[in-house]
């Protein structure tokens, strides 16, 4: 019987050092895109990661990336975007009622991983919680030899 492909959630820095940070950061970045694009883990993300990938893109004109992260951050087989549905928002909301400085837009990441029955969260925001269930990581050249290791 082989293992389930893990369900990892993928926080907006995921994509922006993909897509903007130099050297070695974007490369391990890209190395999680690119296990989703084959198929071997499942990806995932809330659609409030499109609204703040794009802020910068948008501020200093930088069309090509608005549209890179644009077709990058759709639904496929092997990714999936939430919506910013009510049972996430109320979920949200519970996570910042037990945490008061958490951010709105964290909460939604949060509530949205376990909205996508993600077993891990990839993020560089180290001011994130533990969420029971969801192994939190950030991105290094040890992320995905991470995820296998920890298939739940």
């Amino acid at each position: 019987m082989s293992a389930a492909v893990p369900r990892v959630y993928l926080d907006a820095n995921v994509f922006i050092a993909a897509f903007e940070s130099p050297g070695a950061h974007s490369d391990h970045a890209w190395w999680i895109l690119d296990a989703v694009e084959r198929g071997e883990i499942v990806g995932g993300t809330s659609e409030i990661t499109l609204a703040e990938v794009l802020v910068k893109p948008l501020d200093v004109g930088a069309i090509d990336l608005a549209e890179g992260y644009q077709k990058m951050i759709s639904n496929g087989p092997k990714f999936e975007v939430v919506p910013v549905r009510r049972d996430i928002l109320i979920e949200a909301a519970r996570f910042r009622s037990r945490r008061r400085s958490l951010k709105l837009p964290d909460a939604v990441h949060l509530a949205s991983a376990m909205a996508l029955s993600c077993s891990h969260m990839v993020s560089d925001d180290q001011k994130l919680p533990v969420v029971p269930d969801i192994a939190m990581l950030s991105v290094s050249p040890f992320t995905l030899n991470d995820i296998f290791s920890k298939r739940r």
